[in-house]
């Protein structure tokens, strides 16, 4: 996901800066799961990709619109429902279409179900942080880079095959330690 175009949000509301800051602190925070909400309701990850794009730029433009004793995530997600749903029905001439009532179910599923993923995240961070150096090069090069076990394979000199078998452990390890930090009643 990339950050905000500057150039189109180079202009502030009524010329106040301070509001400018206001919304990125507001967009920073919970950018990550306004996405996630986006791309459970979009079949492809680029499609998701450019949903959020217009939609952070929609949110910029309504941001005068925000209230700031409700809560930002839930009138951004409202408006990214929209959009959504907008994208969608111009998306006709893809094969695969979400019903409006599934995306409204998806959308209503991913708030009720938010609390979790929030604490499976925060246990994910922690268990990360926990990993040694190899392992979390491995991850991250693969998740947040978007690299490919191939790409790490011919830049280290191993084998793809290693690299997958501990891709594989490391997996398990983290799954491990979500559920046990999970069960232990705390994400932290």
């Amino acid at each position: 996901m990339d950050t905000l175009p500057n150039s189109d949000f180079d202009e502030t509301p009524a010329g106040d800066p301070a509001r400018y800051e206001e919304f990125l602190a507001h967009f920073a925070r919970d950018r990550d799961r306004l996405y996630g909400y986006i791309y459970s309701m979009v079949p492809h990850a680029a499609d998701a990709e450019d949903v959020f794009q217009r939609c952070s730029m929609l949110l910029w433009s309504k941001f005068d619109q925000f209230e700031p004793e409700r809560s930002f995530l839930a009138w951004a997600r409202g408006v990214a429902f929209y959009e959504v749903r907008n994208f969608l029905r111009t998306a006709r001439r893809d094969r695969l279409q979400f019903a409006d009532e599934l995306v409204a179910q998806i959308a209503q599923r991913h708030v009720e179900t938010a609390p979790q993923h929030d604490d499976r995240l925060t246990a994910l961070r922690g268990c990360l942080e926990q990993l040694p150096p190899g392992p979390r090069k491995l991850i991250s090069h693969l998740y947040s880079k978007r690299g490919t076990v191939q790409d790490l394979a011919e830049a280290s000199g191993r084998a793809v095959q290693t690299l997958y078998n501990q891709l594989s452990q490391t997996r398990r390890k983290l799954l491990d330690c979500v559920e046990q930090k999970l069960a232990e009643g705390g994400a932290a």
